[in-house]
Parts: structure tokens; C-alpha cells; sequence
């Protein structure tokens, strides 16, 4: 995702390397499931996606950019 893209924001992140990796860890083993259960089962966003789906579109979106960093867990 390129910083130019409309409706986005930058957030730095500076992380030692352990916690990274283990980041990492917990980004791969989170799932749809547990998106699901986190989120509200009513809140809908301004385009009419539930909020899990917005959860898990994030969390996949920073999995991909941790690795083109270079940190990803087998």
C-alpha cells in the first residue's frame, strides 16, 4: 500500500527485533474467527462492511508489510 493512496495514513513503527518476529507470529496465527469474535456483531462502516471484515483487512494489510520488511515467520 503506498503512502499516496487516498484515505490512508502512515503509522511508524520502531519494534526490537524479537518483538517483531513474535509480532509477526501473531499476526499469521490470527484469524478470521478471531476477528469475528472481537468485533461488533452491529457496527457497520460508512461503506457496509462489518467491522470484522475491516479487522481482518487490516491485519492482513500489516502482515504484508511486515514482510516486505523482511519479517516473516515461517
Amino acid at each position: 500500500m503506498a503512502d499516496s493512496e487516498p484515505n490512508t495514513i502512515p503509522i511508524p513503527l520502531r519494534l526490537p527485533r524479537d518483538e517483531a518476529d513474535a509480532f509477526a507470529k501473531m499476526l499469521k496465527r490470527f484469524s478470521y474467527g478471531d476477528a469475528e469474535r472481537f468485533s461488533s456483531r452491529t457496527y457497520r462502516y460508512p461503506d457496509n462492511r462489518a467491522e470484522a471484515d475491516v479487522m481482518w483487512s487490516a491485519v492482513r494489510t500489516v502482515e504484508r508489510q511486515f514482510n516486505e520488511a523482511g519479517c516473516a515467520p515461517r
